[in-house]
């Protein structure tokens, strides 16, 4: 386990604190003719060595580098606009090369197995995560079902209204669930009082494209936001005591 703590902390500040935009935007232009590329790859191996502090044997340092490289070629030949998905696909393989390294590094993958069967299969670990689970997608689901009909009423009232960016309100709310439900595991119940403040901060625009925005509509607008809020916060609030309760 310390190996693997030790080549990720390389892997994090190599990877995101010392690798500066300029050469981020040669490597993205020029893939594997870019010698940033090389300068990176380099950094990735000096770190690694420096980090593993295993001076008599530099041969783990230079696989993680060289993986590393072939990792960041192919995503920068797949990935021409920078998307979300390639960039998580990315740094997962960059975590199993990690892996892979520090379990040969200590010969022990049946022990690290063993060990992580014994923390995963327990009922503690598995309600948590699909508690977590059920906070994000589902929940989400359910409480789009529950103000569909509120939605149509503010749609018939501003038919042209365009006053939310694209699935941001789909993320606040699944990351609004996954804070309660961690706050409520750790018994912090006066945080989720942090969240419903910063969300009364939330105002809306009284312009629209093409007129304006009908005092209804922004009342309306206001309890229909307030009402998803609060059946988003009970849900997660009700799944985590559920979870609790197998501890």
């Amino acid at each position: 386990m310390t190996e693997f703590l030790l080549l990720l902390l390389a892997h994090v500040l190599v990877d995101f604190y010392w690798q500066p935009t300029s050469w981020v935007i040669d490597k993205k232009n020029k893939s594997f003719r870019s010698k940033y590329l090389y300068f990176h790859i380099a950094l990735v191996i000096v770190m690694s060595y420096i980090f593993l502090g295993r001076w008599d044997n530099p041969f783990p340092a230079l696989a993680i580098g060289i993986a590393h490289g072939i990792i960041d070629i192919i995503k920068i030949e797949a990935d021409k606009k920078g998307s979300l998905t390639w960039f998580i696909a990315d740094q997962i393989a960059h975590l199993i090369t990690i892996a892979l390294t520090a379990i040969l590094l200590t010969s022990s993958f049946s022990a690290e197995l063993e060990t992580f069967k014994t923390w995963i299969y327990t009922p503690k670990t598995l309600s948590i995560l699909t508690g977590a689970l059920l906070s994000l997608s589902p929940i989400s689901f359910l409480v789009g079902i529950l103000t569909r009909p509120w939605r149509e009423e503010l749609h018939k009232l501003a038919p042209n209204a365009d006053d939310n960016l694209a699935s941001a309100g789909r993320w606040i709310g699944m990351s609004e669930r996954l804070l309660i439900f961690v706050f409520v595991l750790v018994s912090q119940f006066s945080a989720i009082g942090f969240l419903i403040a910063a969300k009364s901060l939330l105002r809306y625009n009284d312009k629209a494209v093409g007129g304006e925005i009908s005092p209804a509509y922004v009342s309306k607008k206001s309890e229909y936001v307030l009402v998803g809020t609060l059946m988003s916060y009970t849900c997660a609030i009700a799944v985590a005591l559920i979870v609790k309760m197998f501890y």
